[in-house]
């Protein structure tokens, strides 16, 4: 294809005047040869009309002695060509089929009792009743079907009504999306990007909570998101790990969330795990008797990962020995194995130290994460700071964005209670006492 253009810009300056090819045919590049089409792109806008003005016909001239086609010439600026490369770009590397719903969530395998009933209720009236309740606002600990139930919205609506156009997006990739379109060398990524997610009808947001302090144009980004969406009746579901009121988040973008409704979902109460245990027997064909399934509801946790750990311990266990069924004594035995690991390692959730610390330090949540200098605040904030970074190898800008604090606040925060504790026996009691609590309960 270069070799292509050489040739007509040879044949080119057979036809006009050194100078005038030299200020208006040389600093055209060529972009493609498409069809029936030649694209080439000019430096300025003064030089495109300048072509297509005066020198588009020794161009298609040309191109019909080099190549033997009847061409069209089309002229873009520079900019044009920038702006398509990084559209491009972006389309390429935010792909909207990474961010493709989930189809083994659906409502058909989203299990109800009394720990989620009102997320799940207010899921159905977001479906029978587009746009009436928006946003819609789930919270609620690790591991209870907030993300399943984003996915199953978003597959029921997709089923219901094709046509429109859905986005499942964590914080953590919407963040670093946002970052690779500021980063690029004009305004182009960024328009693209704000484009991109103004076309949706359907925004699904999880992990709210991480989009913190720590990401200040991020922020400013999603409030116009939102208020765009919004204004539009576009449906906006978002979850969280906690209410909306002690969000790390501005105060503006918080009351954005009190127009809607917001449900929570508790951690699964027996009744739920029973159920899940009785349909994952069935589906990876592992029979179980009442007493069976009562005992596993009654010695499992309501983290519906742990629970699916277990059937799937059963499952590798029954493969490899090529049994046909497993003994009650057997499963037992394995399913026992995990939950003593799970036992051992419930600290393993950041919200479950912070829960931890306040209630053996007798303080609110809000309180441990607010700015307060107040010393019965901040010394179990900064105790906190210390299991996370010490117990569980959290790095300090991950437990900045939990506490919604620079960096170097939570340096000084660890250096400041590690110094205390040195010289504090009671508070160094205390600290012990939650390490070997979180360690080995």
């Amino acid at each position: 294809m270069d070799q292509s253009w050489k040739s007509i810009l040879e044949e080119v300056s057979k036809n006009i005047q050194p100078n005038y090819f030299k200020t208006f045919i040389s600093p055209l590049k060529l972009v493609t040869i498409n069809g029936r089409e030649l694209i080439v792109s000019a430096p300025s806008q003064t030089i495109k009309s300048h072509i297509e003005a005066k020198y588009s016909n020794f161009l298609e001239s040309a191109a019909y002695q080099v190549i033997g086609d009847n061409l069209k010439l089309t002229v873009i600026t520079d900019k044009q060509e920038s702006s398509d490369s990084i559209k491009s770009i972006l389309e390429s590397k935010f792909d909207d089929t990474s961010a493709e719903l989930n189809s083994d969530y659906t409502f058909e395998t989203f299990f109800v009792s009394d720990s989620n009933r009102l997320a799940y209720t207010a899921a159905q009236s977001l479906i029978e009743h587009p746009s009436k309740f928006n946003p819609v606002y789930f919270f609620g600990p690790v591991g209870v079907g907030k993300t399943h139930l984003l996915h199953a919205i978003g597959n029921e609506i997709k089923k219901r009504e094709p046509w429109k156009t859905i986005r499942y997006v964590s914080s953590i990739s919407f963040l670093n999306e946002f970052i690779f379109s500021v980063r690029q060398s004009n305004r182009d990524g960024l328009e693209s990007f704000k484009i991109k997610y103004q076309s949706y009808n359907v925004l699904l947001f999880d992990d709210i909570q991480f989009l913190n302090g720590g990401a200040e144009k991020t922020q400013e980004e999603f409030f116009a998101l939102f208020n765009f969406l919004y204004e539009r009746k576009r449906q906006i579901v978002i979850a969280s790990d906690r209410p909306s009121e002690e969000l790390p988040l501005h105060d503006r973008l918080k009351s954005r969330f009190v127009h809607g409704i917001r449900a929570d979902l508790k951690e699964h109460d027996r009744t739920l795990r029973s159920e899940m245990f009785k349909h994952y027997s069935m589906v990876y064909d592992i029979p179980m008797s009442n007493e069976l399934l009562s005992w596993l509801a009654d010695h499992s946790s309501g983290d519906s990962r742990a629970l699916l750990g277990i059937m799937n311990d059963l499952v590798l266990y029954k493969k490899a020995y090529n049994l046909f069924l497993l003994s009650e004594e057997t499963i037992k035995e394995i399913a026992n194995t995990r939950l003593q690991l799970n036992r051992k390692r419930i600290g393993y959730d950041p919200d479950q130290v912070i829960e931890l610390v306040c209630q053996k330090m007798s303080i609110g949540r809000s309180d441990l994460l607010g700015k307060s200098r107040k010393a019965d605040f901040i010394i179990p904030r900064h105790l906190c700071m210390l299991l996370l970074f010490e117990v569980f190898s959290l790095k300090k800008a991950h437990i900045g964005r939990i506490f919604n604090a620079q960096h170097t606040t939570v340096i000084h925060g660890i250096q400041n209670i590690s110094e205390k504790l040195k010289t504090d026996a009671s508070l160094n009691e205390v600290y012990q006492a939650l390490r070997l609590q979180i360690g080995f309960q």
